[in-house]
């Protein structure tokens, strides 16, 4: 139990498996949806085929679950910034929103909605998703404690 409020000390893990499953609902959604240009490679040296469909798709579910995790750690810092009005807090939240919107900017959906496809790219941005997204709910668990 947690000295303060006498809530349950799992209460961090649940919230963090409650966004995690948001992202991938959203995440899957939005995968399924995509439509990824036959000719998605971005200009530049020829190099190997564009990856295919499913690369893209694993990276569209993943960025979208970093967005939702990003999301709930704006909620939590910016609920934490009007509490104390600490300028770390303020720091830390200014932080996040620029990360957020540096994901939507790195996002396959982005790429896609204007017909590009990753390209040759899509494997390493979905790797860098997937460790953004378990360092993010490493971060909103810790958050949450």
């Amino acid at each position: 139990m947690s000295e303060e409020t006498g809530a349950p000390s799992w209460n961090a893990a649940v919230w963090v498996l409650m966004v995690l499953a948001i992202g991938l609902l959203l995440g899957v959604g939005l995968a399924l949806t995509v439509h990824v240009p036959q000719n998605g490679a971005p200009p530049g040296p020829p190099g190997s085929s564009p990856p295919p469909v499913a690369v893209t798709q694993t990276s569209v579910l993943l960025s979208t679950v970093c967005l939702v995790l990003l999301t709930a750690l704006i909620v939590v810092y910016g609920r934490n910034y009007w509490a104390t009005r600490a300028p770390y807090v303020l720091g830390l939240t200014v932080f996040l929103v620029v990360l957020f919107f540096t994901t939507l900017v790195n996002s396959p959906l982005l790429f896609t909605a204007f017909g590009i496809g990753p390209g040759n790219l899509g494997r390493f941005l979905a790797l860098s998703e997937f460790l953004l997204a378990a360092a993010l709910s490493l971060f909103l668990y810790l958050s949450l404690q």
